[in-house]
């Protein structure tokens, strides 16, 4: 069960809306809601006092100051909206690694897409991919933009009979205990022998989820990434569920994979579990 439920808080402008998502997920599962602020301001001693002067970094640091506020505040306020408690970390130090340390300690983490754009973020190349690859937990991506209805009634989850796949099976086990509704889409060039359909139906069942609807489209490798979102939005799915990075990740981060195109387009919240 999620009884500890990270978000990802910085002064980028989807913020508010991964806050309010956080939420609303801990008070539909009575988990606590964890807010973990990260910025980036390196240490005076860094610099050289010629290149920055004190006057400037004391203008950085009241910045950093008042934004930290204000994000403590959007969380504090989504908290009591949603009748739920709630805790506050700001760490120091490098985002992603400050991020995931504390995120360890939590069943859930909320993240954004990619902010890269967005001149407030504290967002690297990467970031989001760095934090789910060295996490160890499950991660809930909420996207810039498109709806966000209560989450987890329609879920499309990707089966694919690897590690991560499984992975999220395990992980999902809150969401899918509350679904009304599941669709097990596999992408493959191969048929899928019965036995394996047979098993995934009775994994399900001993675990009283919903029974899932199973859908097998063909593609190849290149094509999943794709696939998933035409079926996500094809099903008005509301949340997408699949194991994240099975490949060599830098093959997948240069060359691209299932998941990253699934990070860069997607419309609707995705859980991936690596």
């Amino acid at each position: 069960m999620f009884k500890r439920i990270a978000v990802h808080l910085d002064d980028d402008a989807a913020c508010t809306r991964r806050v309010r998502a956080a939420a609303q997920a801990a008070r539909d599962h009575a988990a606590t809601l964890v807010g973990i602020y990260t910025s980036y301001l390196p240490p005076q001693y860094a610099y050289d006092e010629g290149i920055v002067p004190d006057d400037v970094y004391a203008v950085l640091q009241r910045r950093l100051t008042d934004n930290r506020n204000a994000a403590r505040e959007r969380l504090q306020q989504a908290a009591r909206e949603a009748g739920v408690p709630v805790l506050w970390r700001a760490p120091e130090g490098s985002p992603a690694e400050a991020l995931a340390r504390h995120a360890r300690t939590c069943d859930l983490l909320v993240l954004g897409q990619s902010g890269e754009d967005d001149p407030e973020s504290v967002v690297t190349p990467y970031f989001t991919e760095s934090v789910i690859m060295t996490l160890g937990r499950p991660v809930l991506i909420i996207p810039a933009t498109g709806d966000l209805p209560p989450l987890g009634h329609n879920i499309l989850f990707c089966w694919d009979q690897g590690r991560e796949a499984a992975r999220a099976l395990s992980d999902a086990d809150p969401v899918l205990r509350r679904a009304n509704e599941v669709l097990a889409l596999s992408v493959t060039s191969r048929p899928v022998a019965p036995a394996a359909r047979d098993d995934l139906l009775d994994y399900f069942s001993a675990h009283g989820y919903p029974i899932p609807q199973r859908l097998v489209r063909d593609g190849h490798q290149s094509d999943v990434g794709r696939i998933i979102l035409e079926c996500a939005d094809e099903r008005g799915a509301d949340l997408v569920i699949m194991g994240a990075y099975g490949h060599h990740r830098l093959r997948e981060w240069v060359m691209g994979g299932a998941c990253s195109a699934v990070l860069r387009a997607a419309t609707v919240p995705v859980l991936l579990s690596h």
